[in-house]
């Protein structure tokens, strides 16, 4: 079972706002229900809140709200039938089926569960996630041995289960201190979608001619100061065009070449399954839908280079309690005021890297210490 880290909404505890009810018997409701439609102002924020609550009798409770309620009661002839107090309801509504269960003992609330909220993963992708990020902690000891951090990014096709890029911590080696994994990893795949157009871009001027009275000839199109242009597809398919192929991806079985060396294409023919038909597999931004395996929670800076990068999933192993950005210190990928927002799951793995460090270093209580790198370094 994995450990999602749920947005601050979802994990809330009650919170309460006064307002006032009163107890009316059945009959009344019509009139009461008249008088705080057309008396009362509208209840702010509280559309998630039932306006009536049965009680044990027969008789109901209203919530209302209003300054000088009890001067409207009397203008309205009310005053003797509603007797109004203060009671608190839940102040936001709940979007989880636990908060519903809690915040409905206070006063009844519509609730909707939102399935897309917690996407459920069967037995067979998370085999799959696990052996990524064990494939991600193997390649720690290759970090170590060149003297940089054990920490380690890859990005994976969940489409395809494809590893698109494995990169580490270089910060040490280049004294660069926004070398991070994570920013590796996405300039990796970055590179790899350019030299992937690059090659579509060759390999269609190759293709590129038309035949006149018999003769092939091959054509280019050539700019003011004579350099030579994209063709009107070229342009497409390029990354100096980059907008462009954001708002109007090729959907054309003509330009489905590709290095093999690169799945940044915008096209892949699905050669197994037998199907002719094109299947699109780059969106519009570089990392859109791709599942990123992490050894440490990543920092802010980091975070926020994989809301920009528009990645699918997140899964980390160990929490970073000092500057984690996905779930200690802080939820990037759940912030309420981001364009972009993306599931992150936490200690995927961890027991066995806990195992892994007990085995090198022997059980003396550190080994989440070790693992968190507390000292930018992990030393047994």
């Amino acid at each position: 079972m994995l450990d999602q880290v749920l947005p601050e909404a979802e994990v809330k505890s009650l919170e309460t706002v006064d307002v006032y009810i009163a107890t009316i018997e059945p009959k009344q409701t019509n009139q009461v229900i008249k008088f705080i439609r057309s008396k009362l102002p509208a209840t702010q924020s509280l559309d998630h809140i039932k306006q009536i609550r049965k009680t044990t009798t027969d008789a109901g409770e209203l919530a209302l709200s209003a300054q000088d309620l009890g001067q409207l009661l009397e203008q309205a002839g009310l005053a003797s039938i509603v007797t109004p107090r203060i009671h608190g309801v839940p102040k936001h509504p709940p979007l989880t089926r636990a908060q519903f269960e809690v915040w409905k003992a206070a006063w009844p609330t519509t609730f909707r569960e939102d399935t897309n909220r917690h996407p459920e993963i069967s037995n067979e992708d998370e085999a799959a996630i696990v052996g990524h990020i064990q494939s991600a902690w193997e390649h720690t000891a290759e970090a170590a041995s060149k003297g940089e951090l054990p920490i380690v990014a890859m990005i994976v096709d969940p489409s395809t289960q494809k590893v698109m890029a494995t990169s580490y911590d270089t910060r040490t080696s280049t004294g660069h201190i926004l070398q991070h994994a994570v920013m590796n990893c996405v300039e990796a795949v970055a590179k790899r979608e350019r030299d992937g157009c690059q090659s579509q871009i060759n390999q269609h001027r190759q293709r590129q001619s038309h035949t006149i009275d018999g003769k092939t000839t091959t054509t280019a199109l050539t700019t003011k100061n004579g350099s030579e242009a994209a063709s009107g597809r070229e342009s497409l398919l390029s990354p100096i065009c980059g907008e462009k192929r954001k708002k109007n991806p090729v959907n054309d079985t003509e330009s489905s070449a590709s290095s093999p060396e690169s799945t940044a294409t915008p096209l892949l023919r699905d050669e197994e399954a037998g199907d002719s038909d094109v299947k699109r597999v780059k969106k519009a931004y570089l990392c859109t839908g791709y599942d990123v395996y992490l050894t440490h929670e990543p920092c802010v800076m980091c975070s926020m280079a994989l809301v920009h990068s528009r990645v699918g999933r997140v899964f980390y192993t160990v929490p970073m309690v000092a500057s984690g950005g996905l779930g200690s210190q802080h939820k990037i990928h759940s912030h309420p005021n981001l364009n972009h927002h993306f599931f992150v799951y936490r200690q995927v793995g961890y027991q066995a890297q806990q195992d892994r460090v007990k085995g090198q270093c022997g059980d003396d209580g550190s080994v989440d210490e070790l693992l968190a790198l507390e000292s930018q370094k992990i030393d047994c």
